[in-house]
């Protein structure tokens, strides 16, 4: 559903062609971040299309579940506050406060209705690479998971962001009653690792705490800006918990 609720319907009508595997930073993965929401009759393709591309070792795609379409009679059950904020920073910093569901972000930077594949496999594939890769490595030390982030430049946040793999969700109220809706990749919580500013940062954090929440995998990234102002993501990875 978009704000005018016409470019929703044009969303679910949009046309599917193959996803591009090419990565928007040469070397390093691309981040897609899917603002949907379990109250948005235009979600349910976009929701397929983000668990169908869970399937490119390129790609990392996140759930983002918003809570700005709750007052229409379901309360979505994954959503977050802070998604919603981050989809209003974005929008912000863009200048054009273009928010609506379903949203894709692709690296930060392009911007595309979440169930347009065409639209998507573009930016994908001409998301401009003119931003230098931030060295990032991620992995599992024993019981810890340790991020690694070398010298390059610029100023950046490292964050990490915890996800569920898969989240089977049966709607009883509002627009899409009656569905059962499989999401992907759902990011149950955020943490802010620290400010970035070109000299290397190393931290661990104990994966017992990244578990509390039933999370499945931790994703890291390498972002541009602060927390009001998201920029390029100049690096991203992907780690299981379990």
């Amino acid at each position: 559903m978009h704000v005018s609720r016409i470019l929703g319907a044009l969303a679910v009508l949009a046309a599917m062609t193959g996803w591009s595997s090419s990565p928007a930073l040469a070397g390093g993965k691309t981040v897609v971040e899917l603002f949907t929401s379990q109250g948005c009759n235009s979600c349910p393709p976009a929701d397929k299309l983000l668990g169908r591309l869970t399937q490119n070792p390129n790609v990392i795609p996140l759930t983002l579940a918003v809570d700005y379409w709750d007052y229409l009679g379901w309360k979505d059950t994954l959503a977050l506050h802070g998604h919603t904020l981050r989809q209003r920073n974005y929008a912000k910093v863009r200048g054009d406060m273009n928010v609506y569901t379903p949203q894709a972000i692709v690296n930060g930077v392009k911007y595309a209705v979440g169930s347009d594949e065409r639209e998507i496999s573009a930016a994908l594939r001409n998301h401009p690479a003119n931003e230098r890769e931030i060295p990032l490595t991620v992995k599992r030390d024993g019981d810890n998971i340790v991020v690694d982030v070398g010298a390059s430049e610029g100023k950046a946040t490292v964050w990490l962001v915890t996800v569920k793999n898969k989240v089977d969700v049966q709607i009883a109220r509002g627009e899409n009653k009656g569905e059962t809706i499989s999401y992907f990749n759902v990011v149950r919580s955020w943490r802010n690792l620290g400010a970035y500013s070109g000299s290397p940062i190393k931290t661990s954090v104990p994966v017992a705490e990244l578990t509390k929440d039933g999370a499945d995998s931790v994703v890291v990234f390498v972002q541009n800006g602060a927390e009001n102002s998201p920029g390029a993501i100049r690096n991203a990875e992907i780690v299981a918990l379990r």
